[in-house]
């Protein structure tokens, strides 16, 4: 079985794919039968555990990194499955893939622990949505979860970079329509 190795948080969602790759904690189970749960060993303000069959449409605060315990289950043997795991990021960027995974298994749960540590600059403070499905004999598991990394807009390195740029545009927005409010004699 393989694990996803993620940019952190798709940690939280294999659950509803749970057999095949490590299966993290999915919320807001939109169609299917699958449970899941990831329980955060460290968290922001001590360990907390994510269920996906009690998540709904919460924001989940997660460190920049932690060890997440994962496990998961399905209603009936899987046989052939298939999954995969993204998160969608805000506009422009739109989706980026996690984790993917298939095979052919008799199992109907799956655990395991999976360690994460974000970079610097993925922003802090900004609702991220990690959305995962997986598909098997007995049809399709699909879920998501909402998730925002701890800390503020000015945790990044990105953030003076963009405010420096913002301010020369503004400047030379400023620049090139000063000539407009020149007297005429």
């Amino acid at each position: 079985m393989t694990s996803p190795r993620v940019v952190g948080i798709g940690l939280l969602f294999g659950a509803i794919a749970v057999i095949g790759p490590s299966n993290p904690a999915a919320a807001g189970i939109e169609q299917g039968t699958c449970t899941g749960s990831g329980a955060f060993t460290e968290g922001v303000d001590g360990p907390f555990t994510i269920d996906a069959s009690t998540a709904g449409d919460q924001v989940f605060i997660v460190p920049r990194s932690d060890s997440v315990f994962w496990k998961g289950s399905v209603g009936g043997p899987p046989g052939i499955y298939s999954g995969s795991i993204s998160v969608e990021l805000p506009p422009p960027f739109g989706s980026v893939s996690i984790d993917s995974w298939s095979g052919d298994s008799p199992a109907t749960s799956n655990e395991g622990v999976e360690e994460y540590d974000l970079g610097s600059l993925v922003p802090a403070g900004v609702v991220f949505r990690v959305e995962g499905t997986h598909t098997d004999a007995n049809g399709v598991c699909s879920g998501y979860v909402k998730i925002e990394v701890d800390g503020g807009p000015f945790d990044s390195p990105v953030a003076p970079i963009g405010l420096a740029l913002t301010g020369l545009a503004g400047a030379g927005f400023v620049a090139s329509i000063l000539p407009l409010f020149r007297r005429v004699v």
